[in-house]
Protein backbone atom coordinates (compact mmCIF):
# COMPACT_ATOMS: atom_id res chain seq x y z
CA UNK A 1 0.00 0.00 0.00
CA UNK A 2 1.06 3.53 -0.53
CA UNK A 3 0.76 7.03 0.77
CA UNK A 4 -2.89 8.20 1.15
CA UNK A 5 -2.61 11.55 -1.10
CA UNK A 6 -5.96 13.04 -0.02
CA UNK A 7 -6.69 15.36 2.75
CA UNK A 8 -8.86 13.36 5.34
CA UNK A 9 -11.14 15.84 6.94
CA UNK A 10 -12.87 18.54 6.65
CA UNK A 11 -10.68 20.16 9.38
CA UNK A 12 -7.96 20.39 6.28
CA UNK A 13 -9.87 22.02 4.14
CA UNK A 14 -10.78 24.51 6.72
CA UNK A 15 -7.28 25.49 7.23
CA UNK A 16 -6.43 26.12 3.54
CA UNK A 17 -9.44 28.04 3.00
CA UNK A 18 -9.09 30.31 6.09
CA UNK A 19 -5.31 31.26 5.91
CA UNK A 20 -3.41 29.54 2.52
CA UNK A 21 -0.07 30.13 2.20
CA UNK A 22 -0.31 30.47 -1.64
CA UNK A 23 -3.48 31.16 -3.86
CA UNK A 24 -3.18 30.32 -7.94
CA UNK A 25 -6.24 30.37 -9.97
CA UNK A 26 -7.02 30.14 -13.67
CA UNK A 27 -10.38 30.34 -15.57
CA UNK A 28 -12.02 27.79 -13.80
CA UNK A 29 -9.66 26.49 -10.62
CA UNK A 30 -8.67 28.17 -7.78
CA UNK A 31 -5.55 26.15 -6.25
CA UNK A 32 -4.85 26.77 -2.19
CA UNK A 33 -1.66 25.81 -0.88
CA UNK A 34 -1.10 24.81 2.61
CA UNK A 35 2.07 23.90 3.91
CA UNK A 36 2.44 20.38 5.90
CA UNK A 37 4.94 18.18 7.88
CA UNK A 38 3.69 15.02 6.34
CA UNK A 39 6.76 15.14 3.59
CA UNK A 40 4.12 14.88 0.45
CA UNK A 41 1.51 16.36 -1.32
CA UNK A 42 -1.89 15.74 -0.55
CA UNK A 43 -4.94 16.91 -2.52
CA UNK A 44 -8.81 18.05 -1.76
CA UNK A 45 -11.01 19.20 -4.39
CA UNK A 46 -14.22 21.30 -3.35
CA UNK A 47 -17.17 21.57 -6.00
CA UNK A 48 -20.26 23.10 -4.98
CA UNK A 49 -23.54 21.47 -5.14
CA UNK A 50 -25.02 24.70 -6.17
CA UNK A 51 -22.48 25.51 -9.23
CA UNK A 52 -22.87 22.26 -10.30
CA UNK A 53 -26.04 20.57 -10.07
CA UNK A 54 -25.50 16.55 -11.59
CA UNK A 55 -23.26 13.80 -9.21
CA UNK A 56 -22.35 12.77 -12.31
CA UNK A 57 -20.55 15.89 -13.48
CA UNK A 58 -19.11 16.65 -10.08
CA UNK A 59 -17.46 13.15 -10.02
CA UNK A 60 -15.96 13.30 -12.93
CA UNK A 61 -14.35 16.54 -12.70
CA UNK A 62 -13.09 15.54 -9.10
CA UNK A 63 -11.55 11.96 -11.36
CA UNK A 64 -10.14 14.17 -13.80
CA UNK A 65 -8.21 16.27 -11.30
CA UNK A 66 -7.06 13.59 -9.09
CA UNK A 67 -6.14 12.27 -12.38
CA UNK A 68 -3.84 14.92 -13.28
CA UNK A 69 -2.52 15.44 -9.45
CA UNK A 70 -1.22 12.25 -9.89
CA UNK A 71 0.39 12.92 -13.11
CA UNK A 72 1.80 16.00 -11.62
CA UNK A 73 3.10 14.75 -8.08
CA UNK A 74 6.21 14.26 -8.48
CA UNK A 75 6.70 18.17 -9.31
CA UNK A 76 4.80 19.26 -6.10
CA UNK A 77 5.82 20.49 -3.03
CA UNK A 78 4.90 18.92 0.29
CA UNK A 79 1.75 20.81 0.56
CA UNK A 80 -2.06 20.33 0.87
CA UNK A 81 -3.43 21.31 -2.60
CA UNK A 82 -6.86 22.30 -2.36
CA UNK A 83 -8.71 22.61 -5.64
CA UNK A 84 -11.60 24.96 -5.84
CA UNK A 85 -14.25 24.22 -9.08
CA UNK A 86 -15.44 27.73 -10.07
CA UNK A 87 -19.21 28.05 -11.40
CA UNK A 88 -18.83 28.83 -15.10
CA UNK A 89 -16.99 25.30 -15.62
CA UNK A 90 -17.94 23.28 -18.74
CA UNK A 91 -17.42 19.51 -18.82
CA UNK A 92 -15.15 19.51 -22.06
CA UNK A 93 -11.91 17.29 -21.02
CA UNK A 94 -9.61 18.46 -23.28
CA UNK A 95 -10.24 21.89 -21.89
CA UNK A 96 -9.96 21.23 -18.14
CA UNK A 97 -6.71 19.03 -18.85
CA UNK A 98 -5.07 21.58 -19.95
CA UNK A 99 -6.58 24.71 -17.40
CA UNK A 100 -4.84 21.68 -15.16
CA UNK A 101 -1.67 21.34 -16.28
CA UNK A 102 -1.62 25.10 -16.77
CA UNK A 103 -2.31 25.37 -12.69
CA UNK A 104 0.36 22.84 -12.15
CA UNK A 105 2.66 24.84 -13.83
CA UNK A 106 1.82 27.87 -11.93
CA UNK A 107 2.43 26.07 -8.76
CA UNK A 108 6.06 25.27 -10.11
CA UNK A 109 6.82 28.58 -10.75
CA UNK A 110 6.66 29.37 -6.58
CA UNK A 111 8.69 27.40 -5.55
Amino acid sequence: MGVKRSIPSSKGFDEAFSKPDRKVSTKHFVLLLKGNDLGYARIGVAVRKKDIKLAVQRNRIRRKIKGSFRINISKLTAADHVVFVKKNITDGGDVIKKELEDLWQKTEKLI
